[in-house]
């Protein structure tokens, strides 16, 4: 047995490349600002956290009202469906990807009722569908979705539904999951009309896992003071945090936590590389990345397009080239995020000799898992596909794109998969590179 005590252990820790799509490995900014003292009680750390917590706010695009939860992701969605519903109101639960039916697991603790709405995993979902859902069903107290589902890299159209939402069901709050969305893609929290939206700090922010917020705008604060039942929870309770650290001057809210500081400081690290880089050029560097995997993935194999997750959707898709359905004129967008790809497996393929090659063979980590609506008969469980994270800014170096897009393809290629060209999917991931680099400025990675 190893002694993690001695620097040599585990050394594959230390040369391993990461693509995860979840927990994300810090990078040196993060870790030079967590080695700062933490002065938690101090007049300097209260002008730090609620200067964060502003910048936060500025690339939500929210004046709402930030909520912290000492917490991993769950936590958030726990805290929110407590608050926001009580037992017998019904949450109109929208699911297109294995992460969205997770409010399912929780409706029995706190006796909410779930409407679901199920739509294929190969596109977006169809605002059309949502708005028949809501008109066919009757007192719908939220509607909760994902804004990027993890398990497909899926883009959905979230304002596009916050707006059927306000239309048809005006009553309901709108509740988004963006997680995985944020801070990669664009998110405008009041423009797009979501009520509350919660995010986490091991994702885009590049942060330890341990952290969470929530925003609650004045319809969703309206919704809870007029709850006729408490919380299920004090830790959760919205309540709680307003008592003893929203509603609080600086020097009195430690009485409720011992607030995770060292993982502030490592999202602060992040706040201010997108400042230094500005937003357009911040996100137009995630859409880079994504676009030279998504590209490469595209060529590497004859007949092309066989392998990325959204599959026959793809051919109605407006392209690699389209903007975010959000930010849109129309509302039309590619379906694929900045921050998650999946990969599908043929059928037949030897997919534990991929899962083994690619972390022994060329030191990458990738999460394997399955895609598609057999996950309910277990076939998210079979290892069915494999997704590539885009979350953290070192997977965004050219070096390291290469590495997967390479290392995916020989991998795929020894797995039995026919007609394999691992050489056209990196001349095509190529071509991205040189429009990255005229359009990006690279002192940033000098």
């Amino acid at each position: 047995m190893n002694n993690i005590r001695d620097i040599d252990s585990y050394r594959g820790f230390d040369h391993g490349l990461s693509y995860s799509t979840g927990i994300s490995d810090l990078n040196p900014w993060a870790l030079r600002a967590m080695m700062r003292p933490h002065g938690f009680t101090s007049r300097t750390f209260w002008s730090f956290y609620n200067e964060t917590i502003e910048m936060i706010k500025h690339y939500m695009h929210t004046t709402s009202m930030l909520v912290p939860l000492a917490g991993v992701g769950r936590v958030a969605m726990d805290a929110v469906l407590n608050n926001f519903l009580e037992p017998g109101d019904r949450l109109l639960m929208i699911d297109n990807g294995y992460w969205g039916r997770y409010p399912d697991v929780m409706a029995e603790t706190y006796g909410f009722e779930i409407v679901p709405l199920t739509t294929s995993t190969n596109r977006p979902v169809d605002p059309k569908a949502v708005e028949n859902k809501l008109k066919e069903e009757k007192n719908i107290k939220a509607v909760h979705m994902i804004h990027v589902e993890t398990e497909c890299g899926i883009m959905n159209p979230v304002k596009a539904i916050a707006e059927v939402i306000h239309r048809v069901a005006p009553d309901a709050l709108f509740i988004v999951d963006s997680a995985t969305a944020f801070p990669g893609n664009k998110l405008e929290v009041d423009n797009w009309g979501i009520d509350v939206d919660y995010f986490v700090s091991h994702k885009g922010f590049n942060a330890p896992s341990g952290l969470t917020f929530y925003s609650v705008n004045d319809r969703a604060m309206e919704v809870f003071k007029k709850r006729k039942t408490l919380p299920r929870g004090w830790y959760t309770s919205l309540q709680t945090w307003l008592d003893v650290w929203l509603n609080n001057p600086n020097d009195g809210r430690h009485c409720l936590v011992s607030f995770p500081t060292i993982i502030l400081q490592a999202m602060r690290a992040k706040l201010d590389l997108m400042n230094e880089m500005g937003e357009e050029k911040y996100l137009k560097k995630y859409e880079f990345a994504s676009k030279a995997v998504r590209m490469g993935l595209r060529k590497m194999t004859e007949p092309n397009d066989v392998l990325l997750v959204p599959g026959p959707g793809c051919k109605d898709c407006p392209g690699c080239e389209a903007p975010d359905p959000n930010t849109s004129q129309d509302g039309r967008g590619r379906f694929c995020p900045n921050t998650d790809i999946c990969i599908s497996y043929p059928k037949g393929t030897d997919w534990q000799s991929i899962i083994k090659n690619i972390e022994e063979r060329f030191w990458i980590t990738a999460p394997h898992g399955g895609f598609g609506d057999e996950r309910k008969d277990g076939y998210f469980y079979s290892a069915n596909g494999m997704r590539i994270g885009l979350v953290s800014d070192y997977q965004h170096y050219p070096r390291n794109l290469l590495a997967i897009i390479a290392a995916t393809g020989f991998c795929l290629k020894e797995a039995g998969v026919k007609q394999v060209k691992w050489d056209k999917a990196v001349e095509a991931a190529n071509e991205v590179f040189k429009e990255m680099k005229d359009k990006l400025d690279w002192h940033y990675y000098e």
